[in-house]
């Protein structure tokens, strides 16, 4: 099982952990959906097709290694494309933070958060998934949680100016 550990208390960039040990790190990038993950083989990037809308991909050395295409812009999920398989990523509760990794109708891993308020989580995918492909469904869950938080921040200065 991994563990995601954010660099710090404001900022979505998180260290990925193996009993322990950090064998990634996920770093978003200041340009809108997009980031790139760094492993002891090298480096990946991930991003968006376009700047609002679009397909999303994971790349390697110039290829696609993986693709994730968000169904609608009110729900909280993603279907994503490895080679020849198909999974969806979805919010496992209206509330919490928590996203279940499904297989068909087969739950075949999970992101879930370790407490309400804090950002660690643990993290359990198909052990025949590519780390590279389990950083980018672990970040596909990153950009729902800043949306999440960037809206809920949103809201609360909406609420603050009206009062």
């Amino acid at each position: 099982m991994l563990q995601l550990v954010p660099n710090g208390w404001l900022g979505w960039n998180f260290d990925v952990h193996d009993n322990g040990h950090k064998i990634a790190e996920i770093k978003t990038s200041s340009l809108p959906d997009s980031g790139t993950f760094l492993l002891d083989g090298g480096g990946l990037r991930a991003y968006r097709e376009g700047l609002f809308s679009g397909d999303y991909f994971l790349e390697s050395g110039g290829q696609i290694i993986a693709r994730a295409h968000k169904p609608s812009a009110f729900r909280t999920s993603f279907e994503i494309t490895e080679a020849d398989k198909i999974y969806t990523l979805k919010k496992e509760s209206l509330v919490g933070r928590s996203f279940v990794l499904l297989q068909g109708d087969i739950a075949v891993g999970a992101i879930r958060s370790e407490g309400y308020f804090g950002r660690k989580a643990s993290v359990s995918m198909p052990e025949v998934m590519s780390l590279p492909v389990q950083l980018f469904i672990i970040w596909l869950t990153i950009l729902l949680w800043k949306r999440e938080s960037d809206s809920a921040a949103a809201v609360s200065a909406s609420v603050a100016a009206s009062s």
